[in-house]
């Protein structure tokens, strides 16, 4: 019924966890694919020992280097019905793969089941992720998702399960100089599919300096504007918004909304929080005088987690539509 797909590569200190957390699982009826990707410790003795064990643990291996590669390798050779996706350093919930197969069983028109996580980490010097974890868990319903998709990436991949037919509609992982999930992500949505939330954690998303969140350049702030500025701009075509103000004229809110430039759209000035301020080239207005008439199309660069809700609020004090006259992008 389920294929879950684990990618790995050198992770021996967490990976018996993992896979005991799968097989520990309330639905029985799975294959575990494990796919090795050139470890070089001791994590490919742990999948022999636990398949040799457990006939419905299958091994791969992938050769050229990267998480895409593995996980298409294992996507490829799912037999299941449905697809989920895990890392090898996570823990899943028992009812895991239980309840969202519930979920996508009882809502036919979802393509996608993710899941709410608890944020774990053992290294407390790291920069903290939970800020990115408590955001992400609030956006459990469809529009919540959609309407963030442009503001980061609303949904954590290892938690995702899916019909395995999806992958004809939509097609594999696409590697590149950005995050692959969150382009796959983007790319379900811009082909008219919708993704739900369950509003309970199902997962322990462990996090280590190791992370290729903190590691690898496409993972980094600046990829992911590129690649959603390719979709937002697309978005921005379809509806026929190819004249945009922008409300964020700093220096990031410069020199990520003039992405949209490369793609075709007008940017006809900029919102900012101080009066009087001059820009070459381009219309800056103070955000107390914008209106619908005169700003009726508004993209939101700001970045602060505290300052995107005030913009919300204030746009739709004056009258905005959230997709309709204005998109979060920050």
């Amino acid at each position: 019924m389920i294929s879950i797909i684990i990618p790995y590569h050198n992770v021996a200190k967490a990976f018996d966890q993992a896979i005991i957390s799968l097989l520990d699982q309330t639905n029985q009826n799975f294959e575990l694919l494990l796919i090795d990707n050139n470890s070089t410790d001791q994590s490919k003795d742990i999948a022999i020992k636990f398949a040799s064990k457990d006939l419905r643990i299958k091994l791969l291996s992938e050769t050229q280097q990267g998480v895409v590669f593995a996980a298409n390798t294992g996507m490829r050779a799912a037999k299941g019905e449905f697809i989920a996706r895990m890392d090898a350093d996570d823990v899943a919930h028992p009812e895991r793969l239980k309840r969202q197969l519930n979920h996508l069983n009882s809502n036919p028109d979802i393509a996608i089941s993710a899941a709410q996580v608890n944020y774990k980490t053992n290294n407390h010097e790291l920069s903290d992720f939970s800020h990115f974890v408590k955001w992400s868990n609030n956006l459990t319903s469809w529009n919540d998702i959609y309407q963030n998709r442009f503001v980061e990436f609303p949904v954590v991949n290892p938690t995702l399960m899916f019909r395995r037919s999806l992958l004809n509609e939509v097609g594999y992982l696409k590697e590149g100089g950005f995050p692959e999930d969150y382009e796959w992500f983007l790319r379900v949505i811009d082909k008219g599919f919708k993704i739900e939330k369950l509003p309970l954690p199902l997962l322990d998303w462990h996090d280590s300096s190791s992370r290729l969140t903190r590691t690898d350049p496409r993972y980094q702030s600046d990829a992911f504007f590129r690649i959603k500025t390719e979709y937002l701009t697309k978005h921005l075509k379809n509806i026929n918004q190819t004249k945009v103000w922008i409300w964020g004229a700093g220096k990031l809110g410069l020199k990520r909304s003039q992405l949209l430039l490369n793609h075709g759209i007008e940017i006809l000035g900029y919102i900012d929080i101080k009066k009087g301020k001059q820009l070459n080239g381009f219309s800056c207005v103070h955000f107390e005088d914008i209106q619908i008439e005169t700003q009726p199309f508004i993209i939101s660069y700001i970045t602060n987690r505290n300052k995107r809700d005030e913009v919300r609020s204030f746009l739709v004090s004056k009258g905005y539509q959230e997709g309709k006259n204005y998109i979060i992008a920050g």
